[in-house]
């Protein structure tokens, strides 16, 4: 993220705090709660918010889950292979979306049911 897309967000997330200060507070604390070491380690939780972060096309958050994995101890080999499965993954869904949904609204356009 570049500084003034990080200020920018910065600035944005305190003038949603003056706003609704509990709600940001609360988001907060349950996504710390989220974030806490376990039996998943926090570099693995921050490499699975990458992925989430790539299949939501979440610029903010993709840029922020990279610096907190790599800040986790993350490897880029093993950033990168995160962005493979996040690939895979959406790729995935193309598939089976057409697989299902374009597939059926053409037989039923067509008059036929597979």
């Amino acid at each position: 993220m570049s500084m003034q897309q990080e200020d920018n967000y910065k600035l944005g997330i305190q003038e949603l705090h003056h706003i609704m200060p509990d709600v940001v507070d609360r988001y907060n604390d349950f996504t710390g709660v989220c974030f806490e070491e376990g039996v998943v380690s926090k570099k693995n939780k921050e490499l699975i918010a990458l992925g989430i972060s790539l299949s939501h096309r979440d610029e903010n958050c993709v840029r922020y889950h990279v610096g907190e994995a790599l800040h986790k101890g993350a490897t880029d080999q093993e950033i990168w292979e995160t962005v493979n499965v996040a690939m895979a993954m959406s790729g995935g869904m193309i598939v089976s979306q057409s697989v299902h949904w374009v597939s059926d609204t053409i037989s039923m356009r067509n008059g036929t049911q597979q």
